[in-house]
């Protein structure tokens, strides 16, 4: 039994890594883009300045209030803030990874056609009956 001619569309490798690197900056420009504007409107447990007021709830208060809750509410965000950032930056880091794998492979693909065509012509001149040209190189 002969195994079948296996063919790899070059063209969709070549889509496919403009695709990865698309979703990589949409996530980097949309998505972590928007991360500093969070932060700023939520801020971290200490982004109330309430060094001029002349009552205080506790010493300082947050967001979401001075009352006690609403310290773990803070904490609670800042954590998944973090988790996000961390989330979205390593997902654009594996996109880049990903898209150089397959640039890798688009090129590995395209040395190795080259290779085959050169040792088909080699095996062409040998059976020809001149042999290898002196100046040819078997692969």
């Amino acid at each position: 039994m002969t195994q079948p001619a296996t063919s790899v569309d070059l063209g969709q490798l070549e889509d496919s890594i403009r695709w990865l690197e698309q979703v990589k900056q949409y996530i980097e420009m949309y998505c972590l883009g928007a991360m500093p504007a969070i932060n700023e409107a939520l801020g971290t447990a200490t982004n109330v300045d309430m060094s001029d007021v002349e009552y205080r709830l506790n010493r300082q208060a947050t967001v979401f209030g001075g009352f006690y809750s609403a310290y773990g509410m803070q904490a609670t965000h800042d954590g998944i803030y973090k988790a996000v950032q961390e989330s979205l930056t390593d997902l654009a880091e594996h996109l880049a990874k990903a898209a150089d794998a397959v640039r890798a492979i688009l090129e590995n693909y395209r040395a190795v056609e080259e290779r085959n065509v050169i040792m088909g012509q080699n095996i062409e001149r040998a059976l020809g009956g001149g042999g290898p040209d002196t100046g040819s190189t078997w692969v």
